[in-house]
């Protein structure tokens, strides 16, 4: 297992994102930090936004503010 160079930060957090398809927002202002080495669920009811988290996690879908970050720059990044 790969430990974060700064244990303090977790190794992937989203900071303030905004989330949506097309004119339809899901999400926003949005930020969550996924702790490293540690099992993590997401938990809520139908249609409250989980697999657009996850989607915009794994950089399937770009958020319109904010950024998504592991290991301290931005996944979106090439």
């Amino acid at each position: 297992m790969t430990r974060s160079p700064h244990p303090s930060h977790p190794r992937l957090h989203a900071d303030g994102v905004t989330l949506g398809y097309d004119e339809r927002i899901i999400a926003t202002d949005l930020s969550v930090s996924i702790p490293d080495g540690s099992f993590t669920a997401i938990v809520g009811p139908n249609a409250c936004g989980k697999s657009t988290l996850l989607r915009a996690l794994s950089r399937l879908l770009v958020p319109s503010k904010g950024r998504i970050v592991l290991d301290g720059g931005s996944i979106l990044r090439a």
